[in-house]
Order: C-alpha cells, then sequence, then structure tokens
C-alpha cells in the first residue's frame, strides 16, 4: 500500500504540480480511502520527501557518473552545471518543483523532514573538489559555492516549469571558465592547421 501510494503521489505532482494535488486524489489514484492513507503518513509535503530524496539522490548519481566519464576538468564542469541547472530541473516533467511549491506554500515554522541542503551542498562540494585541479579546488572548500549552485537551482527549475529557458551553454561556460581561472574556450576549438615547413635543398 506505501509503494501504490508513493507511485500515485509521483504520478500526480509531476502531472498536475504539488499544491493542486489534495490527499483525497493521492487515495483515490492509490485505491485507498483518505483515512487509510494517514495510517500510512501523516501529510502530503511527508510523501512527497519520501518520493523526492530517493529521486534527487539518483539524479545526482547519475549526473556524477556521466561528468567523471569525461576527460578534462573544463567539460566536467560544464556536464556539471547543465546537469545542475538544465537536466535535472527539467527531469519527469519539472518533479523538481513540487519541492519548491511544497516549502513556499507551507505554514512559517515548519521543519523539512530531511535536510536535503546540507546533503546536496556536501555531495557538491566534494564533486568540484574532485573535478578541479588542486590549485583551484580551495575556492570549493567551504562548501560556500555549492550552496550557490544550489540556491540557483531553485530558480532554474521555477523557470523550467514556466517555460523560461535560459542558454544554459553559455552560462555553463562562464562559470566553468570562473573556477578555472579564465577563458579556456581554447580546449573546445579545434587546433589551427600548421603552415607547410620548407624543407632545404
Amino acid at each position: 500500500m506505501r509503494e501504490a501510494i508513493l507511485a500515485a503521489a509521483f504520478d500526480l505532482f509531476c502531472r498536475k504540480g504539488y499544491t493542486p494535488t489534495a490527499m483525497s486524489e493521492i487515495a483515490r489514484t492509490a485505491g485507498m480511502t483518505v483515512a487509510n492513507l494517514y495510517v500510512y503518513f501523516d501529510s502530503k509535503l511527508l510523501i512527497l520527501y519520501e518520493i523526492y530524496q530517493p529521486w534527487l539522490q539518483q539524479q545526482l548519481r547519475v549526473l556524477r557518473e556521466s561528468a567523471m566519464k569525461l576527460r578534462t576538468p573544463r567539460a566536467r564542469l560544464r556536464r556539471v552545471f547543465i546537469g545542475i541547472w538544465s537536466d535535472i530541473p527539467a527531469a519527469d516533467h519539472s518533479f523538481a518543483n513540487a519541492l519548491i511549491e511544497a516549502l513556499s506554500s507551507a505554514p512559517s515554522g515548519t521543519g523539512k523532514p530531511v535536510n536535503l541542503l546540507v546533503q546536496v551542498e556536501e555531495f557538491l562540494t566534494e564533486l568540484l573538489t574532485a573535478i578541479l585541479p588542486p590549485e583551484r579546488a580551495a575556492v570549493v572548500r567551504e562548501g560556500l559555492l555549492s550552496h550557490v549552485i544550489w540556491m540557483a537551482f531553485d530558480g532554474f527549475v521555477i523557470n523550467q516549469r514556466i517555460g523560461d529557458l535560459r542558454d544554459i551553454e553559455k552560462i555553463a561556460n562562464l562559470m566553468t571558465d570562473m573556477l578555472l581561472g579564465g577563458d579556456h574556450a581554447e580546449e573546445t576549438r579545434p587546433a589551427r592547421p600548421r603552415a607547410p615547413t620548407r624543407q632545404s635543398s
């Protein structure tokens, strides 16, 4: 029954969003009464967190694997920024927006069932430290940059949901250049052909 509730809620949150989805609708879609639903979950927010945490962890695992397959720090960093600010916000009909809806509409003083922010910031700090050359890694060690990157994530999620899309490729290039300490665009440019050398006779 618990799995039926989570599957029903995930489908509804993806299609309709968090706010318009009522507990009664989740119960009906899961094939049970509302009273039965409350046996398993005290609130819609708890249902969302039960879905969102493993969903986000999987998204981040996939992102890390795809980034670390690339050869250069530049390519890896670009992959991370595009993943965080474009791929994850777009995944599953902008499912990430459900958490923003939930937290922005929760009564003042409502605590978070799980502190996902700390988990994500630790993940990002570790990933960026692994990607950056040793002489640049100090930039991310205190976790402040990871905090800024994830705060920006929320904005990109909202924009994805409403269709206000930006040039993520350019933004990823800018951030990558800033972290690597300059314009490294030459890494992606094809090498110029050398002029033929004259042989002495």
